[in-house]
């Protein structure tokens, strides 16, 4: 196999994809990797690029704007891409990236695979956590305490090391 130039871009709010992007990179060995906040990310250089992946927290169910923005402002993209996320809700948010999908289609570009994971909102406190339950029906709260539960420390070692093999998959695909 040829040696690869991969690109790792991303938003990360609370810094839970940021792990994510890390735990990629350092999965992926024998190829030309650069990893980079998507603000340092100018869009004239994708197309220098073999692999992309984007990564994102999920805001308001969807992609953080930089990302997009990213996407829509390049002329030129390179030909593959592979889409990470973290959210906290208790499903993926399967139309997390739909606002790139349209524009990627358009240029032929290939989505080799999609990683999610959940991870714990690091911004929420427990006062407002609280204030989002105060009015749920009791069997609610519970049901919601234990999602709380379920999220808290994530994305955690498990979660880093099937982001690794999800990264090497999709390299062996190639």
């Amino acid at each position: 196999m040829r040696k690869l130039k991969i690109l790792i871009t991303y938003y990360s709010g609370t810094g839970n994809t940021e792990k994510i992007a890390y735990a990629i990179k350092e999965s992926i060995t024998g190829h030309d990797v650069d990893l980079f906040p998507v603000k340092q990310v100018d869009s004239t250089i994708l197309s220098s690029y073999d692999i992309v992946f984007l990564g994102s927290g999920i805001y308001g169910f969807a992609i953080n704007r930089k990302i997009t923005s990213l996407i829509k402002k390049t002329l030129d993209l390179p030909s593959k891409f592979v889409y990470f996320y973290t959210h906290e809700s208790s499903n993926p948010w399967p139309d997390a990236f739909k606002s790139i999908r349209g524009i990627l289609e358009k240029n032929n570009c290939e989505v080799l695979g999609e990683f999610e994971c959940c991870g714990e909102n690091l911004k929420a406190t427990e006062e407002q956590r609280q204030a989002a339950m105060k009015n749920l029906p009791p069997e609610k709260k519970k049901e919601m305490n234990e999602h709380y539960k379920m999220v808290k420390g994530r994305p955690n070692d498990e979660d880093l090391e099937n982001a690794k093999k999800f990264a090497q998959l999709i390299i062996k695909k190639l």
